[in-house]
């Protein structure tokens, strides 16, 4: 098993130029690549930043999760009463928290006679390496995403033409734009 405490660091390819994310010397072009120090101004995601922006998390996910941390084990009635949420509502955020892995549902028989489900969260150390997962994927596909810019798209979002992008999103290496 792998430690938790693996440092990761940004590789460069001395030949290429290409960046490369990893715990150990990494290789490109058959040669080594350099540890980097310099790295992008970017804004250190917080916690709802983080949860929205890759998980797609809501505020209100992340006060259901909270509270879910806080009890063994809750039914929709109690977590929407402690939530302040209408039932419905409630249901839908614990039905895609269940569907992401980090929230757990049980079905119990009642002493009266019917059902309810009850939800539970999961180990903070199971929570924790499914949101890595996630992590992890995402920036597998953020890469993907990123590989995939031509020309004409990068062009269109330095000159915001692109409504859904802000200047501030966009990230240039200014080195591989220096022709001289």
């Amino acid at each position: 098993m792998v430690s938790s405490d693996v440092e990761l660091a940004v590789y460069r390819c001395e030949s290429c130029g290409d960046y490369q994310l990893g715990s150990a010397a990494m290789t490109c072009c058959d040669e080594s690549m350099t540890e980097i120090d310099d790295t992008v101004p970017i804004e250190t995601p917080d916690e709802k930043r983080l949860m929205r922006t890759v998980f797609g998390i809501s505020e209100t996910e992340l006060e259901i999760c909270r509270c879910l941390m806080a009890e063994p084990e809750i039914t929709v009635n109690e977590l929407a009463s402690m939530v302040d949420r209408d039932r419905s509502v409630v249901t839908r955020h614990l039905t895609d928290l269940v569907e992401f892995g980090i929230v757990e549902k049980q079905s119990r028989v009642l002493s009266d006679g019917g059902r309810v489900n009850v939800y539970s969260h999961r180990s903070v150390d199971a929570v924790r390496r499914q949101f890595k997962l996630g992590l992890y994927t995402w920036m597998i596909e953020a890469v993907d995403v990123i590989d995939d810019l031509s020309e004409e798209k990068v062009s269109l979002l330095v000159q915001g033409d692109d409504p859904e992008t802000e200047r501030s999103q966009l990230i240039v290496d200014r080195d591989d734009t220096d022709d001289s």
